[in-house]
């Protein structure tokens, strides 16, 4: 049985090994390790089985245009290559916007935003960020930006880009 919780510092090499395994580089994994030390709020998930961190997900804040929205990225996300296609990932996204709205009403978080494939993000409620105004970027990356709000029409008269953290920027 999969068990999804925050992460613990028992956790910390394990989630390296996830979002290694997962990407064409290092970059993500080292990636999560600087945004650990330096960022806060920090929703950071694994999905164990048996003790063995079979998954990982990251939710940290970004930026949207100049407005006082407050709102969280979703990303990196992996599974381990051999458990790919279990629904790990899906349970961890689950998990991770539960936990967002949790926090909502603590710190008044208001949207979750991803870069991600459409198809797989749309099932859980996301939806183009750009029909809310919001852009990551350029418009290169308007399929694949989404936004799901926790509290609805949050969004609604803001507009810009939405900045993540600029470690990403060298991912």
């Amino acid at each position: 049985m999969i068990n999804i919780s925050q992460e613990s510092p028992q956790d910390l090499e394990s989630i390296y090994n996830p979002n290694l395994k997962a990407f064409e580089s290092d970059a993500e994994a080292k990636l999560v390790d600087k945004l650990r030390e330096t960022i806060k709020p920090f929703i950071s998930l694994v999905a164990k089985e048996h003790g063995i961190v079979l998954g990982h997900i990251l939710f940290t804040p970004v930026c949207v245009g100049d407005s006082n929205v407050s709102a969280m990225g979703l990303g990196p996300i992996a599974t381990v290559l051999e458990r790919q296609g279990e629904g790990i990932g899906s349970s961890l996204i689950k998990k991770g916007l539960q936990e967002c709205k949790k926090l909502s009403s603590s710190i008044d978080l208001n949207a979750v935003f991803v870069l991600g494939e459409p198809d797989y993000y749309r099932k859980f409620g996301f939806e183009l960020a750009s029909e809310k105004g919001c852009y990551y970027i350029s418009d290169k990356f308007e399929p694949y930006f989404f936004v799901i709000e926790l509290i609805p029409n949050c969004l609604n008269g803001t507009s810009g880009e939405v900045k993540y953290h600029k470690f990403f920027d060298d991912v």
